[in-house]
């Protein structure tokens, strides 16, 4: 019962100021109407009960899924094994995160962009799925995290010149898109799940920094593919 109510909370927490908020805004820009008023009640009502849901179905089973998932691929002392997984994990709840398919429909709009919608979701799960399975390589094999960050951002930068000009503002968005609320917390749990398995590793240092690291795969992916085929 506890659960339940710390849960409703938890999503009233994050839903009521934004109610607030757009009422405020609704008031203050638009004519006053009794419709338009109930539409952002009903419509904040349905969220805080998405919300809620979402959030519990993701501690009961996305969160220790990974990380069981995390804690088995070291211990399973199979190298494929520990890519493959880690990358079919994390492309799928990717491919899932309603951030990347509310990115698709806004992309949608851009009709002379050269980028297919239907490839969009794609490419930017696979890039997730490589850099975390890079980040766990990473964690093993003790990367500094420094390292990888610094040579990641300056091949952004370098792609970014000869990218096509109208697409980079949107590529270097799509990192932060698309690690949404389904993707962190499955790609956090990933990492503290093989961090605490791996002697002389410290959760708190290796098995954070995943999502930043993450964060750098779509961009790379659509810069990359920008480059060849656009």
């Amino acid at each position: 019962m506890d659960t339940i109510k710390n849960g409703l909370l938890e999503a009233a927490s994050a839903i009521l100021p934004l109610t607030i908020a757009v009422l405020v805004l609704t008031f203050i820009f638009l004519p006053w109407s009794w419709t338009r008023v109930s539409q952002v009640i009903f419509g904040s009502f349905l969220t805080f009960i998405g919300l809620f849901l979402f959030l519990e179905g993701t501690k009961i089973s996305l969160i220790p899924m990974g990380e069981l998932i995390g804690a088995y691929l070291p211990k399973s002392g199979s190298l494929l094994l520990l890519v493959s997984t880690a990358f079919i994990f994390s492309f799928s709840v990717t491919l899932a995160d309603p951030s990347v398919h509310v990115m698709v429909e806004q992309f949608k709009g851009l009709a002379d962009s050269g980028v297919p919608p239907q490839l969009l979701s794609f490419l930017v799960s696979a890039g997730i799925g490589f850099l975390v399975t890079f980040a766990l390589l990473r964690i093993i094999f003790k990367i500094p995290i420094r390292l990888v960050l610094s040579l990641g951002y300056l091949l952004i930068i370098g792609l970014s010149f000869i990218a096509p000009k109208e697409l980079v503002p949107f590529f270097l968005d799509s990192g932060s898109i698309t690690t949404g609320p389904m993707a962190v917390p499955c790609i956090i749990a990933l990492g503290l799940g093989t961090a605490s398995v791996l002697k002389g590793s410290n959760p708190l240092e290796d098995g954070f920094g995943l999502v930043g690291l993450a964060t750098l795969g779509p961009i790379l992916t659509l810069m990359i593919w920008g480059v060849i085929f656009l």
